[in-house]
């Protein structure tokens, strides 16, 4: 009587464990990684990490403006948290767009992984430093790993 009793709870047992091991969709899959610490940065309305908003950067270097649900960030960007592992580039046109003339006009800064409490003075794509405070309208971030890569195909 007890075995059958242990073979019913060890029965029910597995069931309920493969019934809560089935695979998730693909679109709560993609919402889990989306929404991954990793690939979230930390954008502050003020200096010294002040009035700060989680934002998903994603990681693939698509461009993301600063509009819709966004848009209350858009130019009045003072500071940023990276994660370790990535670096993001920083633009003051949406479309992650800079001018013809770059090396003039200080319109976009790359900044790898740490925290950034002021965007006061920071340099920009060509070394000079630039006031880069509530000037940010999009953004794209990607791995680390990618940047000498990156490099390579735009140096050429």
């Amino acid at each position: 009587m007890f075995s059958k009793f242990a073979s019913a709870i060890t029965t029910a047992l597995i069931i309920a464990g493969s019934a809560s091991a089935a695979p998730a969709s693909d679109n709560q899959v993609i919402q889990e990684r989306d929404s991954a610490p990793g690939l979230n940065i930390q954008l502050c309305f003020s200096d010294g990490f002040g009035n700060c908003i989680s934002v998903p950067a994603r990681g693939t270097g698509s461009c993301i403006d600063l509009v819709g649900g966004l848009s209350g960030l858009n130019n009045e960007v003072s500071g940023a948290k990276i994660p370790l592992g990535i670096f993001c580039t920083f633009y003051d046109n949406f479309s992650c767009l800079t001018s013809a003339t770059p090396e003039s006009d200080g319109d976009s800064v790359t900044l790898q992984g740490g925290n950034y409490p002021s965007f006061a003075s920071l340099p920009d794509d060509y070394g000079v430093n630039v006031d880069f405070d509530n000037r940010v309208s999009s953004f794209r971030c990607s791995p680390l790993i990618c940047q000498p890569y990156l490099k390579l195909l735009t140096a050429a």
